[in-house]
């Protein structure tokens, strides 16, 4: 029975470390999952003790915490430049990602709109007060190629943002890794082995 449990928590452990790795970006935190692996992997399965076995999912479970917190950075910034940046402490980066993002969007709004034929323009048309069919025939008395320079600066504006959410994703991600470094953060452990990912869930403390 405790050898039949023992290569369960052998095969659940080695399942852990290959989820957790195929998550992890960082050439440090791989390298730091990958010594774990090799470790277990020059063992044989009958001198594994129980300890062994809780010693290397422990590793594991903050190497993939550590990875998630960079990761979780870097997608907020992504999705939202400056979110990253305030979730790692760095509130005056958070500051100027988000003012950029948001003089972005409303500079590409205002080029949008200011640029678009003057027939449907607000001073010409009353969105909220003229019939459907008004407005749609307003739309629709322009050609194509009117159109053309308000979508111009709609697609110039998605490209810079798009730019603007990667570098903010980096600077984010670049942040998270030196809180680590640094011991900003701390990771703890965690085994809820019926829970996602065989428990390697995040316990974090600042």
């Amino acid at each position: 029975m405790k050898r039949t449990w023992m290569v369960f928590a052998a095969g659940a452990a080695i399942a852990a470390c290959a989820g957790a790795q195929q998550s992890l970006s960082p050439a440090g935190m791989q390298a730091e999952l990958g010594a774990a692996l090799q470790e277990m992997s020059a063992a044989p399965l009958g001198g594994l003790t129980v300890g062994d076995l809780i010693r290397l999912a422990a590793r594991v479970s903050v190497a993939e915490q550590k990875a998630r917190y960079v990761q979780r950075a870097r997608a907020a910034s992504r999705f939202v430049p400056g979110i990253g940046q305030f979730m790692t402490g760095d509130s005056l980066g958070g500051s100027l990602f988000l003012a950029g993002d948001i003089a972005l969007m409303a500079g590409t709004i205002v080029g949008a709109y200011v640029l678009l034929p003057a027939n449907v323009q607000f001073s010409s048309i009353n969105y909220l007060n003229d019939p459907l069919g008004t407005i749609r025939s307003r739309w629709e008395s322009n050609s194509i190629s009117d159109y053309l320079p308000s979508c111009g600066i709609m697609i110039g504006g998605m490209i810079v943002k798009a730019v603007l959410g990667h570098l903010a994703a980096e600077e984010a991600a670049k942040n998270a890794r030196r809180n680590i470094a640094e011991g900003k953060v701390t990771f703890t452990p965690n085994f809820e082995f019926l829970g996602r990912g065989l428990g390697m869930g995040m316990r974090m403390r600042y």
